[in-house]
């Protein structure tokens, strides 16, 4: 019984802190945790089903030789070791300030009789059972799936050799996602111990979004990075890469089982097919295990670095944690006459402008969303360049032309959601106490802070590319008209908005889900128009007719938005339409 009451209260905390993790309160007080991690959860499953299927039938359908199989192989395992690890790490940066007791969860817990070892052993317990979860939703129907297709057709092959295969494609894709989830931890945990709590409040929330900006570039580049491994090799960037190190060791467990296979009957072709790639895989072979040692000697420090700046941090803070040192905050007082006498100069323009700004930049969830929204368009405009010739005076193509369009337009698109979110709802209060209905003056000005934020540094990071290629004068136009279609594109996705942004409830789209990939391929065909027209305006004679449609759309958008019936009332605390169609919401 005293054993039982002393386990109760870590099993309590880690209960707590695993609820954490899906808090989302604080955007809507209608939300529903047991139903998002049911959303969340069969989302994995059922796209780690579809990829397993979809990689895998081509073993089925197709007459594979052992070694034509063994070296094919390579590329799907280099996909689900890079899978497993990315996820991984992308969850563990997404929870980047949820990896430490935060300072709100010291706060009340440390007047508790409950020590602070304790409560360090429970945060620790649920970041583990976190990691631990997700890497058996990601890696669990792939274990399964894969050996088994790939297998289909090699009647030689025994069962108790197919679920070796099993159970080592699932334990060493588990490693990978492990090594992913506490590569990040390291990073936290050893950023923290080296520059102290006042600098890392300071420099986290730029590590977490540049973190996030890599992580969700790599997995949207996952696909074609994962082609023709076995073909190309482990040399050059494979070669250093975390996924190639897992694939050694896999294969090192793996023994061999489909390239040692015994022959049957083949035709002279199939026996030549089968030789070459024979012949690569035993290349490929010898490597594995200096691979192999790559991975362990990667695996043990990664942990043990993770687990001594744990530790250090800990021991360096005998109190659960110290609050986060006041903002830092610099004062540009040119730059605010500028903005307020050229870019807002009514006073809610004003409100909605800085409200904007400090949103975007301060609230966790806003810089996260801003920095998946940032991946995607890295990760599209390093498509996009992928078979373009950048070269100097080499002319601009239409593809080229691309790369602004699609990043900025990510951007947009990820600020169209931002405005959605509240930033804190327990303090909306005081914009509905303050509320004088001034909501197109606030817009304009939230509008104008998505160009200056948002628009203008994604033109500016381009900017030395396209001055490379194209030389300044016509990079300079590119910007203008860069610059003139952003504008267009933002009128655009605020037509239809009818809120005051960062304020009112959050209310999820019931229909994104079906409507998404709709969505997704509307955008890279416009980008793709407007890269186009670009391309007549700057190298032929179709600048006046690209502006002139630029500014009838405009206006077209802004009459639209003006024209359009809007509610008398702005309803902050907005409740779904299924609470209202069976009253719940009174």
């Amino acid at each position: 019984m005293n054993a039982a009451h002393l386990r109760r209260p870590p099993v309590l905390l880690t209960q707590h802190f695993l609820r954490q993790f899906l808090e989302n309160d604080l955007i809507s007080p209608d939300a529903d945790r047991s139903q998002l991690l049911a959303v969340v959860g069969a989302t994995v499953v059922s796209l780690t089903l579809f990829i397993s299927m979809f990689l895998s039938s081509g073993y089925v359908i197709g007459r594979f030789m052992p070694g034509e199989a063994a070296v094919a192989t390579l590329s799907d395992k280099f996909f689900y070791l890079s899978l497993a690890m990315i996820a991984t790490a992308l969850l563990a940066a997404s929870q980047w300030d949820a990896l430490a007791v935060d300072p709100r969860d010291a706060a009340i817990l440390e007047p508790l009789p409950v020590k602070a070892s304790t409560v360090r052993r429970a945060k620790l317990a649920a970041v583990a059972i976190l990691g631990g979860a997700v890497a058996i939703l990601v890696n669990g129907f792939p274990s399964l799936i894969f050996p088994w297709l790939v297998s289909f057709n090699f009647h030689q092959l025994k069962v108790m050799t197919l679920f070796r295969l099993m159970l080592t494609h699932f334990a060493f894709t588990v490693a990978a996602a492990a090594f992913g989830y506490m590569a990040v931890v390291a990073l936290r945990e050893t950023t923290a111990a080296v520059l102290g709590t006042r600098w890392f409040a300071r420099v986290s929330p730029w590590v977490q979004g540049a973190l996030i900006v890599a992580l969700g570039s790599c997995l949207l580049l996952l696909p074609p990075a994962a082609v023709r491994v076995g073909q190309r090799g482990f040399d050059g960037w494979r070669g250093m890469a975390p996924p190639t190190w897992f694939l050694g060791a896999y294969e090192v467990a793996a023994g061999g089982a489909l390239a040692d296979l015994p022959r049957t009957k083949m035709s002279p072709r199939e026996a030549n097919r089968d030789a070459v790639s024979s012949a690569l895989y035993q290349i490929r072979r010898q490597q594995f295990p200096l691979l192999a040692r790559r991975a362990a000697v990667a695996f043990a420090l990664i942990f043990m670095l993770a687990w001594i700046a744990y530790l250090w941090n800990g021991h360096r803070r005998p109190a659960l944690a110290q609050l986060p040192p006041p903002a830092f905050r610099r004062r540009w007082p040119t730059a605010h006459r500028v903005a307020n006498t050229t870019l807002v100069r009514d006073a809610a323009a004003q409100a909605g402008f800085y409200f904007a700004l400090a949103v975007m930049w301060r609230s966790n969830t806003h810089r996260l969303t801003l920095a998946c929204a940032a991946a995607a368009g890295f990760a599209m405009a390093v498509l996009t360049l992928s078979n373009v010739s950048v070269l100097q005076d080499s002319g601009a193509s239409a593809r080229l032309l691309a790369v602004q369009p699609l990043l900025y337009g990510a951007l947009l698109i990820g600020f169209r959601h931002l405005i959605r979110v509240p930033a804190e709802l327990r303090a909306n209060w005081g914009f509905q106490l303050a509320w004088r209905n001034r909501d197109r003056a606030f817009v304009a000005g939230v509008k104008r802070a998505a160009i200056v934020a948002l628009v203008l540094p994604a033109l500016a990071v381009v900017m030395p590319l396209y001055v490379f290629v194209l030389g300044p004068t016509l990079a300079l136009a590119h910007l203008a008209l860069g610059l003139a279609g952003a504008v267009v594109l933002l009128e655009f996705l605020m037509v239809s908005y009818d809120k005051v942004p960062f304020t009112c409830t959050y209310l999820p789209s019931e229909n994104m889900k079906a409507l998404a990939p709709i969505y997704a391929g509307l955008f890279i065909a416009g980008a793709s128009l407007f890269a186009r027209l670009e391309h007549d305006a700057l190298l032929g004679d179709g600048a006046l007719r690209v502006v002139l449609a630029l500014g009838i759309l405009f206006a077209a958008l802004r009459l639209a938005s003006l024209r359009r019936a809007r509610p008398s009332v702005v309803e902050f605390d907005e409740v779904p339409a299924t609470y209202r169609g069976l009253g719940l919401h009174i």
